[in-house]
């Protein structure tokens, strides 16, 4: 009788394997599996209006760290009205989402962010496109070019030279003080 119930478990414990392995198998949808699926235009634009102040950031690293840091050393830095919304959306890339606009302009136009020192690029993002997608435009910095003589500080030559760093913004021939 042991043996009878013994084997009424294996065959179950087969089934159960059989079925589980289908039910994966189904987990990845089709192109043709997605034509049924119909979203109204008064929807389209509950999501746009749910997405607003999104953005999306990625740390320029090839190292390991932890994400729990990252995020709580960036709420430390932006010291925003409120904690942003926010999930890993790849390899280093996370989208975030403010609560409003003074926070989203912050957090996107106040930069450049570090991480322990690695560069945390951060773009305006409307939430539809593929985040593995979004090219990222750089990082401003704040350069000096020094030791060039006064003959030659014309703003076309500095700005030549400044062109050698990368694309500058703005060249200042008598930059303010702090």
């Amino acid at each position: 009788m042991a043996s009878s119930s013994e084997a009424g478990a294996s065959d179950l414990a087969k089934v159960t394997e059989l079925e589980i392995d289908d039910l994966l198998n189904n987990l990845d949808l089709r192109d043709d599996e997605l034509d049924d699926v119909v979203i109204r235009v008064d929807e389209v634009k509950e999501f746009q209006k749910e997405a607003r102040w999104m953005a999306i950031g990625k740390v320029h690293t090839t190292r390991s760290f932890s994400v729990e840091a990252l995020f709580g050393k960036m709420k430390a830095i932006w010291n925003l009205s409120r904690d942003p919304i926010r999930r890993e959306a790849g390899e280093n890339l996370f989208v975030f989402q403010m609560h409003c606009l003074g926070d989203w302009k912050k957090v996107v136009h106040q930069g450049p962010w570090m991480f322990r020192g690695w560069a945390v690029l951060i773009e305006d993002y409307d939430g539809r496109e593929d985040p593995e997608k979004v090219s990222f435009g750089g990082l401003f910095v704040w350069a000096q070019i020094h030791g060039i003589p006064e003959l030659y500080r014309k703003v076309h030559i500095v700005d030549e030279l400044a062109r050698r760093i990368g694309k500058p913004k703005e060249v200042q021939m008598t930059p303010k003080l702090f």
